[in-house]
């Protein structure tokens, strides 16, 4: 349980970093090239990053709660189009 919640205390930072570094580097490529739009690339590489980064820290959290079927549920099927 500690563990799960050490990564989970320590997402936002990499979430931060993963922006930071894709902006950041964008940034100077454009300052480099003369261009305009790569840091918007890098930005789209960050959130990408970062968007995997939540997705290793929910799979881990649910590896260890115990919840192996992906979706949260634990009941029967009774979903709202259930008949």
């Amino acid at each position: 349980m500690w563990r799960s919640a050490g990564q989970a205390a320590s997402l936002g930072i990499e979430i931060g970093l993963c922006f930071l570094i894709g902006g950041g580097g964008g940034y100077y490529l454009d300052r480099k090239l003369n261009t305009h739009w790569i840091m918007y690339l890098g930005l789209i590489f960050g959130l990408g990053a970062a968007i995997k980064a939540v997705m290793r820290v929910t799979k881990a959290y649910r590896r260890e709660v115990g919840d192996d079927n992906g979706n949260g549920d634990k009941g029967g099927g009774g979903g709202a189009g259930a008949n």
